[in-house]
């Protein structure tokens, strides 16, 4: 019977922690409160291992988002994909297959900033 009540309060607790209230508009809603709490919870570990001194909050989120954002190059029938460097800079190369003629091309540089949560708790940084 303990165990049954522990895992009641448990659910619930997690039902409380994920639910976000949303506008009715949002596809998918789900998915975006688990993402919501997902985000929370490194934030929270990362703040815990930075009052313990393990290291600074944002060095433990750069490293999550790190594990995460890694992407492999996957071809199509119609464009090759491979990842290159250019000047010493990662570099991903898409090449439409069976062409062998110079075409035009367009290089997008990425400002390399994102957003966790809010400002708010980084006022010590």
């Amino acid at each position: 019977m303990r165990l049954r009540l522990a895992g009641a309060v448990l659910l619930v607790a997690a039902a409380y922690y994920v639910y976000l209230p949303l506008p009715s508009g949002v596809s998918e809603p789900w998915k975006l409160m688990l993402l919501d709490a997902l985000f929370r919870s490194f934030m929270q570990a990362s703040d815990a291992a930075h009052t313990l001194g393990v290291c600074h909050r944002v060095h433990l989120l750069n490293r999550v988002v790190s594990w995460v954002e890694v992407i492999e190059a996957r071809s199509c029938s119609a464009v090759n994909v491979t990842d290159s460097t250019l000047g010493g800079v990662p570099t991903r190369v898409f090449q439409p297959k069976g062409e062998s003629r110079l075409r035009r091309g367009v290089i997008y540089f990425h400002g390399g900033g994102w957003a966790l949560a809010s400002g708010s708790g980084f006022d010590s940084v």
